[in-house]
């Protein structure tokens, strides 16, 4: 029995709030400083007894000797992050079971305005940031829902004949979307709080998206499939849904498209050639371990010290390596993770979403590695934190290394936009990165039809877009070390 498009709309936003309570809580628990904003957080005895008779005894010092007036107002600070905060208030006899949680307090959206009595305690307007959360997340359920399943936004039409994708692919797809776009909002929360986006949040991410893309392959963005045919009869380009793409070819031998999206894969928009399939190609097994073992080995605790030499920073590698029980981890999730890829690479259709999402990996990782490298050996300062290589890695792991090259160039103009105003109003300037791959990432996926129509013939030439990967590498260098340059000239370095 099919529901009426209300109910549905209702499900969604009840789920979308529930998960916003959700991620509130994690952000929370998962954050470099643990707080204590959500309700599902309970605040250490010690540290409320400590704040209270603070409170009390601050405004015992603002009142007149012998004033009856209840004990309100005053500050608190405390070590542990969360708790921090001023406290205010305009009445007079606040009672301890002012700030004792009832059930209301945990009900989605709503629970905040009853919980943000608590503000003397964790911070004015703590609730603020949480609301705008859970409300977020249930009013972008619905619309996602109605973006990509009703309206089908992302399905591509590059011309007339193109067969509209099915229920299941759509609803999949949808599913998959809010999944990964729930992990892209918690980083988010973790990044304004802390400037750090913690591997609890993208080592999961990572590794679901790895998943996703082997086992849900038509849950991947969409994209069309060039075929190129010499001389095809009438009755071939029938049977093989064939539509011709204008101004290629001649007299029926040129390039056409399949009448059907397909799932996005590391050969589009072409077809994905023998050389990328699974056994008994060994090439693309070891291409694809490399990229698993890279991937964990990169998590690992490393630190390299040329300060006393080579020899000495070798020794001191391994030692941390050896002792760090992290290393351990990714050692055991790298043997299983290569056995896994064993078995998709037995596969077909497995395989190709598999090696996608590792190449996506791969690729988007390595472009924030690489700036974030260069950076530091030109600038001698840290551009970016590693959460920010981890966070684009799983980015491309749900999504494949082509959108990762929109997303890679979209980010820094708002970024941009970001660094200059706060330049301007004298907040320093250090910014946040994750806030904007997040946003470029979103921007990407909701119009992903226009930007791959329009990026579709670079694509089409394989060796286009790594050559300008390449010239873009090389000048950055060079830029960088120009400015570095400049700056000592004028004695700004």
């Amino acid at each position: 029995m099919s529901l009426s498009p209300e109910i549905c709309y209702a499900i969604l936003m009840l789920v979308g709030l529930c998960t916003g309570a959700l991620l509130n809580w994690l952000a929370d628990y998962w954050g470099w400083n643990q707080r204590f904003r959500s309700p599902w957080r309970r605040i250490p005895k010690h540290l409320m007894q400590e704040a209270l008779r603070q409170f009390r005894a601050d405004q015992n010092r603002q009142q007149p000797k012998g004033s009856p007036a209840g004990r309100v107002g005053g500050r608190f600070s405390s070590d542990s992050a969360g708790v921090a905060g001023r406290f205010s208030s305009d009445s007079a006899g606040v009672a301890e079971s002012a700030f004792r949680k009832i059930w209301f307090d945990f009900l989605p959206l709503l629970g905040w305005l009853h919980f943000a009595r608590f503000s003397p305690l964790i911070g004015r307007g703590f609730w603020i940031r949480p609301f705008c959360v859970e409300l977020l997340c249930g009013l972008g359920l619905v619309f996602l829902y109605r973006w990509e399943v009703e309206w089908q936004k992302l399905w591509i039409v590059p011309d007339a004949g193109m067969l509209s994708e099915t229920q299941t692919v759509l609803v999949t797809r949808f599913v998959l979307h809010a999944v990964f776009f729930f992990f892209l909002l918690l980083a988010t929360l973790t990044d304004f709080d802390d400037f750090v986006i913690r591997a609890l949040i993208t080592v999961p991410g990572t590794i679901l998206g790895l998943l996703a893309g082997a086992l849900l392959t038509w849950g991947m963005l969409p994209s069309t499939e060039i075929v190129f045919h010499t001389n095809p009869t009438a009755e071939t380009v029938n049977e093989q849904g064939l539509i011709p793409i204008p101004d290629y070819g001649d007299d029926g031998v040129g390039l056409y498209y399949r009448n059907e999206n397909v799932p996005l894969h590391a050969a589009s928009p072409n077809c994905n050639p023998p050389e990328m399939m699974g056994r008994p190609n060994f090439a693309t097994l070891a291409i694809a371990l490399l990229c698993w073992w890279g991937w964990c080995f990169a998590g690992m605790n490393r630190v390299w010290r040329m300060k006393f030499g080579f020899k000495r920073a070798m020794s001191l590698f391994l030692r941390r390596l050896r002792r760090s029980l992290s290393t351990w981890w990714y050692l055991l999730a790298a043997l299983i993770g290569s056995l896994v890829i064993a078995i998709f690479w037995n596969g077909t259709q497995c395989w190709q979403g598999a090696y996608s999402a590792l190449i996506g990996m791969a690729v988007g990782g390595g472009m924030v590695w690489y700036v974030r490298q260069v950076a530091a050996w030109t600038l001698k300062v840290e551009a970016m934190g590693f959460g920010d290589v981890t966070f684009m890695a799983m980015i491309g792991a749900f999504l494949g290394w082509q959108p990762c090259i929109f997303i890679f160039f979209i980010a820094p103009l708002a970024g941009l936009v970001i660094a200059v105003a706060r330049l301007l109003l004298g907040l320093g300037n250090g910014i946040y990165y994750g806030p904007f791959l997040a946003l470029a990432t979103l921007v990407t996926v909701l119009f992903w039809p226009h930007l791959w129509l329009w990026a579709e013939p670079f694509f089409e030439a394989r060796w286009i877009v790594p050559a300008m990967l390449l010239f873009c590498g090389v000048l950055f260098v060079i830029l960088l070390r120009l400015l570095v340059t400049v700056k000592r000239l004028l004695g700004l370095a």
